[in-house]
């Protein structure tokens, strides 16, 4: 996939230019757009390497889903819930710069990408970016005696919870059913 064009306008009349109605100064989603979704837009060039600048379609925008792996791993949630939490879920619209009718995208993407940040050695790219806005806060201390630690957090988003196995086997059982009767 292709790189896609990066747009960080947003709309005038629209969500992110109408969250202090939504969201209070204290509300976590807010929060994650004021502090975090920053951070993770300066990671942008990082995640260049991770695209071929020409060849097939324009891929989803790395940003987006490098703010949904934060997210998921925030809220442990699984793939396919993630997608539907940025399809419906105006909290993490908002923390992710995305509008109401904003990207929507295959949960075999996020797979992907999980594999294309491994491939290209970026798997770390969250963890230094969230990490280096701490520090520059003063809310960790550079090079002081604390245990963080990222290789987690890949393997808590690629497993399927219990709930979201049984709904993935109902969902392939009643396509063949469809299939086999239809």
């Amino acid at each position: 996939m292709s790189l896609p064009v990066f747009d960080p306008q947003t709309h005038l009349f629209g969500l992110q230019a109408r969250s202090s109605d939504v969201f209070s100064e204290t509300d976590r989603y807010r929060l994650f757009a004021q502090k975090i979704y920053p951070l993770l837009v300066e990671s942008w060039p990082r995640l260049e390497a991770c695209y071929c600048l020409t060849n097939g379609r324009p891929g989803v925008e790395p940003v987006l889903l490098l703010g949904v792996r934060v997210l998921q791993f925030l809220e442990r949630v699984p793939d396919r819930q993630a997608v539907e939490l940025v399809k419906y879920h105006i909290g993490w619209k908002h923390a992710l710069a995305q509008e109401l009718e904003g990207e929507v995208f295959d949960p075999t993407v996020r797979v992907r990408f999980r594999e294309g940040l491994v491939e290209h050695a970026q798997g770390q790219v969250a963890f230094e970016a969230v990490l280096g806005g701490l520090e520059q806060a003063g809310l960790v201390k550079q090079k002081g005696r604390q245990r963080l630690d990222s290789t987690h957090v890949l393997a808590v988003v690629a497993r399927m919870g219990t709930l979201e196995c049984v709904r993935e086997s109902l969902r392939l059982a009643a396509a063949d059913v469809g299939r086999a009767g239809g």
